[in-house]
């Protein structure tokens, strides 16, 4: 069995052209939403995770959330924001990579990336970051909860169509998904 190789460089160049489609997609398509923006960062992070495994999907999700954060404020520069990016691309990386693209992993990743932790845990930034007395976390997360029913199946539609595209494109051997 061959060892996976992170530092390869299709690798790199491949995580380097995803974190600037996530800086791109994450902060410039937006949105607005009722309590919340809806973005296409989730795109660059699941293609990374599927291609490259979950290392590469955190350091796509986490340096894109950085670097975006800091090209695009919309405030203070919050980490708990870069560390639900970081989680997120775990999670994508476990789920899809090695596998064969299918409606249920998509749907797997989404749910649990999106409504999972992105619901629950900027929520919590997000209490922390604008805390009203008398309107606490669960307020965040009441607002919030009806976006992802929109944006848990245009994601989970646009994860799929994408592994979909993907497998049909060249890539070296170390990024090619399984047929």
């Amino acid at each position: 069995m061959q060892k996976k190789r992170y530092f390869s460089v299709a690798t790199i160049t491949v995580t380097a052209m995803l974190i600037a489609c996530q800086v791109v997609l994450g902060n410039l398509l937006q949105v607005p939403m009722l309590g919340k923006q809806y973005n296409f960062g989730f795109v660059p992070i699941a293609l990374a995770g599927a291609l490259m495994g979950p290392i590469p999907a955190a350091i796509v999700g986490g340096l894109g959330d950085l670097i975006g954060a800091h090209l695009f404020p919309a405030g203070a520069y919050f980490p708990g924001f870069t560390l639900t990016n970081v989680l997120l691309g775990l999670w994508c990386g476990f789920i899809l990579h090695g596998k064969k693209p299918c409606w249920w992993r998509c749907a797997a990743a989404v749910m649990i990336s999106l409504a999972g932790l992105n619901l629950f845990l900027n929520s919590l930034w997000l209490n922390m970051l604008a805390y009203v007395p008398g309107r606490g976390y669960w307020a965040w997360v009441t607002v919030r909860a009806p976006n992802y029913l929109v944006e848990v199946p245009v994601n989970t539609v646009l994860c799929y169509l994408l592994l979909q595209a993907m497998k049909r494109v060249k890539l070296p051997a170390e990024l090619q998904l399984k047929n």
